[in-house]
């Protein structure tokens, strides 16, 4: 199932870029038309984002959170790139969505009481801004909506918000500054989402990995316990290994497993 999605997903987006000018490249050479896909494509988005700017954000919102979560479960965990929990990956979208308006209003709101072409000084007191106020009201409902999506009680989602907003916000002032540095001096304000999402697929990455509950821990699992890890496709890497017990360190909440 993994593979049939990947498929048709990067299937169908190189089959709409590369044929975003078909009907219009008879007696075109091939170097004319390397050229123009780049050229056409980024002008079709620039339609697109004057014509119908907030669904446009949204869909590209909708891409980059789709694709943030299989990264952190794929390329940035070191895994093949077909082992990854698909359910996982289209939550993510579908937060994705939601926060998609969201954002365009929040960036619509910070430019009209904020606007960068005041000075330095106003960029600083957007950046503050963006990593106090919406960093944290952001993340803890990504972190919340993970959780429900994912089955959670409503007590055992605002602990696991209360446990790891910290760490993210810490994360966060480590990683965002810099980029809203650029984002606010050098992005013309059209074009920020785009910018902000496009380094978005680095720091989704990062919250997806943060956001899912439980964390690496080692447990002792016996022979029995292992093969059903195993046929769970959990990720359990073999520590220690002594007649019929092993020590793995297991990635998740093992308690189902182990108890």
């Amino acid at each position: 199932i993994n593979a049939i999605f990947l498929a048709a997903t990067f299937g169908y987006a190189i089959f709409t870029i590369l044929n975003i000018d078909e009907g219009m490249t008879r007696g075109w050479s091939a170097s004319e038309i390397a050229m123009r896909i780049p050229l056409d494509n980024w002008g079709n988005y620039e339609s697109c984002l004057a014509n119908q700017p907030v669904m446009t954000k949204t869909l590209i919102n909708v891409i980059i959170y789709l694709l943030g979560d299989w990264l952190s479960q794929t390329a940035f965990a070191g895994n093949n790139l077909l082992n990854f929990d698909l359910s996982r990956t289209l939550r993510n979208g579908f937060i994705g969505l939601c926060f998609g308006p969201l954002v365009h209003e929040y960036y619509q709101f910070s430019d009209s009481i904020l606007p960068p072409e005041d000075g330095l000084v106003t960029r600083l007191e957007k950046i503050l801004m963006d990593q106090t106020i919406y960093l944290t009201v952001k993340c803890s409902i990504y972190i919340s909506a993970v959780g429900l999506l994912s089955g959670d009680d409503w007590p055992t989602v605002k602990q696991t918000v209360q446990d790891k907003i910290g760490g993210i916000v810490v994360t966060a002032w480590k990683f965002w500054p810099l980029i809203h540095c650029i984002t606010y001096g050098l992005i013309p304000a059209r074009h920020r989402i785009l910018w902000v999402n496009s380094v978005d697929l680095i720091w989704n990455a990062i919250l997806a990995s943060k956001a899912q509950k439980g964390s690496d821990t080692e447990v002792a699992v016996n022979e029995e316990q292992l093969l059903v890890l195993e046929q769970q496709n959990e990720q359990a890497e073999i520590v220690y290994e002594h007649d019929d017990e092993y020590i793995v360190n297991a990635q998740g909440n093992m308690t189902a497993v182990v108890a």
